[in-house]
């Protein structure tokens, strides 16, 4: 139980952050909540803690509750990048940075496409695909910059599993 306290509160500090109004181009709108799929992501594969999926639930209704978003929205996609993540931490062991790199790509893309497809049936009509695909983008972009000091701070993963083999 207390194992997971920690990650926990690292993802909800996370949410409160990525939700306070930065004034970002519409364009750019899911830049931010899409950032916050690099610490489910992280905080999942960890292998010192684990983060309880309720905790991953709860953050992503609370990341609806803080952007009036509907409700569950986020939670759901939260939900679909922790199932992946667990799916990958189980198959993988421990890896290089450039397969834990794909990895998150994959996961990534999958729940962009996921949220843009969840959010057309919300709204009962195809909506537009670029914010969406802007925001997977960025955050597969800047992995490699949030995972460094994760890893670091947090103590999330032997270090085999972020360092290059030779």
């Amino acid at each position: 139980m207390t194992r997971g306290i920690v990650p926990s509160l690292v993802l909800f500090l996370a949410v409160v952050v990525a939700a306070v109004p930065w004034v970002l181009p519409a364009a750019a709108s899911f830049i931010l909540p899409l950032l916050l799929i690099i610490f489910v992501f992280l905080l999942t594969i960890q292998h010192k803690r684990d983060l309880p999926t309720v905790s991953v639930f709860v953050a992503g209704l609370l990341m609806d509750v803080l952007t009036a978003g509907p409700l569950g929205y986020w939670a759901i996609i939260f939900l679909l990048t922790h199932t992946l993540a667990n799916f990958y931490a189980k198959r993988a062991g421990t890896a290089q940075f450039g397969k834990l790199w794909f990895a998150f790509a994959m996961t990534a893309a999958a729940a962009s496409i996921f949220g843009w497809v969840l959010a057309s049936i919300y709204f009962v009509r195809v909506i537009d695909w670029q914010p969406m695909f802007i925001g997977g983008a960025v955050a597969i972009a800047l992995f490699p910059l949030v995972a460094w000091p994760l890893r670091r701070s947090l103590g999330l993963a032997p270090l085999s599993l972020f360092a290059r083999r030779g």
